[in-house]
Parts: structure tokens; C-alpha cells; sequence
């Protein structure tokens, strides 16, 4: 029972309370602080690595201009700056005869600093009508490249159909020709504002190309850091982590220790200002208090300082002398020290006047000794 009691008041002390109190909060702080740490690590990849893929799709505009063209947003996803990228257009086409008569043309990229919008569109149905350029538009890059569709033999074309005659109308689709037309390679932007917010491509082959749909790519050629975060994102994602975790731990010390310092130093003044308000009480009682010091006084037997008490006749004064502390008489040399028989009989003598009554001839003598043995011991000092 008693180790039980024992037990039970240990725990519940104050200095184990305190430590409790204490493992609570850094171990709630540490859980709380390594999920922070998760959703930073979370942010961080979303805003460093860029997607290895963009593609928006292009809806050509036919009957307005010279060519089809078509204006794409590209702020879904933003590209990052100092990454480079591989631009292409991919272009849906039948092999149709006037596709297949056109032969080269050229196909025009132009990425733009502002976002899709009606005064984009008029900008755009201007340039396409060969006007100089983009008015109130800042042109951030600008690319032009050559494209042609494949060529088949006609011989191998007739042999294919009739072949695969029965698959070719089941599956119209299959005599697509689909047709990649790269544009620029290791384009970077620098800063987020080069970033380009819309691109306008241009079909330079006339109102006869027959187009079924287009598009527009944009490959990230990782490296370094990002190829590492995007191909190992577990890996990576618990690294830093970890890093941010310790990182913030680390702060969470720093300021754990700032702050037990300023508490400890708050506490000390606290406690000082204590005891110097109760020693100022303390003094200011014993001042206003005379008939207690008085009386401390007469407890005492007798202030320090020597007097001198009258007697009857020709008897000498009496004098008191007060008390010489233990510590000077330890401080004496030896052969200043009165030898035994002698202290006694000077204590005797002393004291015979006291015992005697005032006024008798054996007072007076014994007076008269006890001069006579103080002024030799004088004189042997």
C-alpha cells in the first residue's frame, strides 16, 4: 500500500506534472509540425515540376483569312519558367486528292504574353489578313516550319484498298493521316512574367487544306532536379519531407529555448521583487516598533558600550565594561593570556564588591586590589 501511495505521489507531483505537460506539447508540436511539412513538400511539387506533356487542342478558323488559323489558351496548365520545352503541332488529315496535291506548306506559331480574349480574336483575324502584326499583343516567340504529307506510291495505295477492302468500310477513320510538325526545341522562358498565356497557329496552305482537327504540344525536356522529383516522386517526396520536418523542429527548439529563457527570467525578477517588497515590510516594522527593540535591548543585559555607576564616600566609581567576544579573545597571542590561578583570582575579586555592601572597609579594600591588579596587568600589556 505504501508503494502504491508512494507511486501515486510521485506522479502526481508538480515537477513530473511539469515534464508531462512538457513531452505533451513537444510531441503534439512534432506531429503537427511533420504534417505542415507533408503539405509544404505537396506544394513545393506542384509549383517546381512542370507536367512532362501540355497539350491544348486548336480550333481552326476557316473563312476569315488567307489561311485557317486558331488561338489556344495555355494557362492550364502554367508552364514554369527556366524549363525548356519541344513544341509541336499535330494535325488530323484525310489523304484526300486536294490534300494530296497540295503538297509543302508552312505552318507559323506565335506564343503571346496575353490571355485569350476578344481583343486577342480581333488581333488575330487582322494578322491573318496578312495586317503587320499583333497590335496591342507582345509576341514572346515566334516560329515558322515547313510541313508535307506523306507520300504513298498510287500502285501500293490501290493494292492496300483492295486488300483491306472490308476493314476500310468498317473503319473509315483508318485512311486518317496523322501528321506531327515540330516547331521549336528548347524554347525557355525565364521569369514567370515571359511566361506565354496564348498561342496562335497558322495553317499557311490556303482555304483548300482539308484539316480535321489540330493541336498543340509542348514537351518538358526534364533535367537535374525536376527529372529526379517527376520519374522518383515517392522517393523524393519523402526526402524532403523529412528535411522540411527537421528544419522545423530545429525552429520550434530555437524558439522552445527563447522563450524558457524569457519565462525563467520573468519568474527570477518576479521572485526578486517578492523578497525585496517583504524585506522592505520587514524593515519598515522594526522601525516603527521602538518599545520592542527597547525591550530587546534590556533582554540583552546591557549595551556594549562601557558606563560608570556613582558610589557612597570616597569609594571609587564603579565601571562597566562590556564583553569581549569570542572571536578577538581567539585572536589574542598565547602569552597574552592570563594564567589560570590568576583569572580566578581576579574574577573573585571582581566579584567581592558586588557581594558586599556599599560604604564598608572590606569593599574599599577590595576596591583598592582590584585596582591595583588591573593597572599591572596594564602595565604587563
Amino acid at each position: 500500500m505504501e508503494t502504491f501511495q508512494e507511486t501515486a505521489r510521485v506522479i502526481t507531483s508538480k515537477p513530473v506534472q511539469r515534464a508531462a505537460v512538457n513531452i505533451a506539447l513537444l510531441v503534439s508540436g512534432a506531429v503537427t509540425l511533420l504534417g505542415l511539412a507533408a503539405i509544404a513538400s505537396v506544394l513545393f511539387f506542384q509549383n517546381f515540376v512542370p507536367d512532362q506533356f501540355v497539350t491544348t487542342p486548336v480550333h481552326l478558323q476557316y473563312g476569315t483569312g488567307l489561311n485557317p488559323y486558331g488561338l489556344t489558351a495555355l494557362t492550364v496548365p502554367l508552364l514554369k519558367p527556366q524549363q525548356d520545352y519541344d513544341i509541336s503541332v499535330t494535325l488530323s488529315m484525310p489523304r484526300s486528292p486536294p490534300n494530296v496535291e497540295r503538297g509543302n506548306f508552312m505552318v507559323s506559331l506565335y506564343l503571346l504574353g496575353s490571355e485569350n480574349g476578344y481583343a486577342l480574336a480581333e488581333d488575330a483575324r487582322k494578322f491573318a489578313n496578312r495586317e503587320p502584326s499583333f497590335e496591342q499583343n507582345d509576341v514572346l516567340f515566334h516560329s515558322r516550319r515547313p510541313a508535307l504529307l506523306p507520300y504513298i506510291d498510287p500502285v501500293v495505295s490501290l493494292a492496300s484498298r483492295v486488300l483491306f477492302l472490308l476493314y476500310h468500310l468498317i473503319f473509315p477513320t483508318a485512311q486518317t493521316c496523322m501528321m506531327k510538325i515540330p516547331v521549336a526545341e528548347r524554347v525557355a522562358f525565364p521569369t514567370d512574367s515571359s511566361i506565354p498565356l496564348s498561342a496562335y497557329v497558322e495553317i499557311e496552305a490556303g482555304q483548300e487544306i482539308q484539316i480535321y482537327s489540330a493541336s498543340l504540344t509542348m514537351t518538358a525536356q526534364l533535367s537535374g532536379l525536376r527529372w529526379l522529383m517527376f520519374h522518383y516522386r515517392l522517393l523524393t517526396f519523402m526526402t524532403f519531407t523529412m528535411v522540411f520536418w527537421v528544419c522545423e523542429l530545429a525552429f520550434m527548439s530555437v524558439a522552445w529555448a527563447i522563450f524558457g529563457a524569457l519565462m525563467g527570467s520573468s519568474s527570477s525578477n518576479k521572485l526578486e521583487y517578492k523578497t525585496r517588497k517583504s524585506q522592505r515590510q520587514s524593515t519598515t516594522e522594526e522601525a516603527t516598533d521602538p518599545e520592542d527593540s527597547d525591550e530587546n535591548d534590556d533582554n540583552d543585559g546591557g549595551s556594549d558600550h562601557p558606563h560608570q555607576f556613582p558610589t557612597y564616600g570616597k569609594q571609587p566609581a564603579l565601571k562597566h565594561e562590556p564583553d569581549i567576544k569570542d572571536e578577538e579573545e581567539h585572536k589574542q597571542p598565547l602569552y597574552e593570556i592570563p594564567v589560570a590561578g590568576e583569572e580566578a583570582d581576579d574574577e573573585e575579586d571582581v566579584e567581592s564588591p558586588r557581594d558586599s555592601g556599599i560604604g564598608t572597609s572590606y569593599s574599599g579594600e577590595g576596591s583598592s586590589s582590584v585596582r591595583r591588579r588591573k593597572s599591572q596587568s596594564r602595565l604587563e600589556q
